[in-house]
C-alpha cells in the first residue's frame, strides 16, 4: 500500500511547506523522488538567493520529519 511523504522546501528564513506530497511504497522509493526534485529546482533555488542554504525536508503524513537533504547545485 503507497504511503504519502511531503517534501518541504526551507532555509533559515521561511518554508514552502508541500500540500500535495507524493506516493511511494516506503521511504528509500521517497527518497529517490526527493533526489529527483532536489536535482530539478537545485539551479533555480540556489541563483534566486546563492548565499542561503536550502534544505529540503521529507515527513510523512503525521508530520514527522523523516530526512533532511540538503539543496546543492
Amino acid at each position: 500500500m503507497p504511503i504519502r511523504f511531503y517534501f518541504d522546501v526551507e532555509n533559515s528564513r521561511e518554508t514552502i511547506r508541500d500540500h500535495e506530497g507524493v506516493e511511494a511504497t516506503d521511504l528509500a522509493e521517497a527518497l529517490a523522488e526527493a533526489r529527483s526534485v532536489i536535482q530539478e529546482m537545485a539551479d533555480e533555488v540556489c541563483a534566486g538567493d546563492p548565499g542561503t542554504a536550502w534544505t529540503l525536508v521529507v515527513r510523512d503524513a503525521s508530520g514527522t520529519v523523516l530526512v533532511r537533504l540538503p539543496i546543492r547545485r
